[in-house]
């Protein structure tokens, strides 16, 4: 059975604080009012403002540690590495002068990204036979990635501006080995594959289409994990190639 896309509003479906409640302890009852409210744009806002200031405060990490990496010389058949660092060095002075301007433009960056991969999983929950809508998957992809990309980001950013490493800290097994192997095959495969906030995102999302598409649970799991493994791996590939 599908979950409708409906006009009638309940406090659960459009209270914000409900949903992140739910988020948390109730995610079947939240994916069911998802069904029937998307309401994308408001998980859609917090990623926006959570992902945005956390990469505007990170950036001098993100320099220092590429101006430090004997990795960053890979980046050179590409670009000099002089470049990049005065790209990075400009993103973060007009960050320093302009903040609001520096989180919304990340943190769109990053919205962006969720927006196609919601369009992206919702077309292949439908080449499964979901019949869901479109506004349908963005809502369930947007709520859960409040997870990794919400929940996850705010416990790496204390890691980050702590410790003043920024590839090195992750949320997966990867995080027991030395910092000094963030570059190696097994650190790359670890960190993008088994970082528990990520799986508890994509868990979520596999619940969304079992109760919003009426998809069973073996479909509904491959129509988004094997999308996520293949956008995961090409993005492994270049952390590998270029080692950041």
């Amino acid at each position: 059975m599908t979950v409708h896309e409906s006009e009638h509003k309940t406090p659960e479906s459009e209270f914000l604080p409900l949903r992140l409640w739910d988020l948390f302890l109730h995610p079947v009852r939240l994916m069911e009012n998802v069904g029937r409210q998307p309401q994308w744009w408001h998980a859609g806002i917090l990623l926006l403002l959570i992902n945005g200031v956390a990469t505007t405060w990170v950036g001098p990490v993100m320099l220092d540690e590429f101006q430090s990496s004997s990795s960053s010389s890979r980046y050179e058949f590409l670009v000099s590495k002089e470049q990049v660092e005065a790209s990075l060095e400009k993103a973060i002075v007009s960050g320093d002068r302009n903040k609001m301007g520096s989180i919304l433009s990340t943190g769109l960056n990053s919205w962006a990204v969720t927006l196609v991969f919601g369009l992206m999983l919702g077309f292949f929950a439908k080449m499964a036979g979901g019949q869901g809508s479109y506004p349908q998957a963005l809502g369930i992809v947007h709520w859960a990635a409040l997870i990794p990309y919400g929940v996850g980001t705010l416990i790496k950013l204390p890691l980050i501006l702590n410790t003043g490493e920024y590839s090195s800290i992750t949320l997966s097994p990867a995080a027991f080995l030395a910092s000094s192997s963030s570059g190696s095959f097994l650190f790359v495969m670890l960190a993008n594959f088994a970082e528990v906030t990520i799986w508890w995102g994509l868990l979520l999302v596999v619940l969304g289409f079992e109760k919003v598409y009426g998809l069973e649970r073996g479909p509904a799991f491959l129509s988004v994990v094997l999308p996520w493994a293949l956008v995961t791996g090409v993005m492994a590939g270049f952390r590998l190639v270029f080692g950041f």
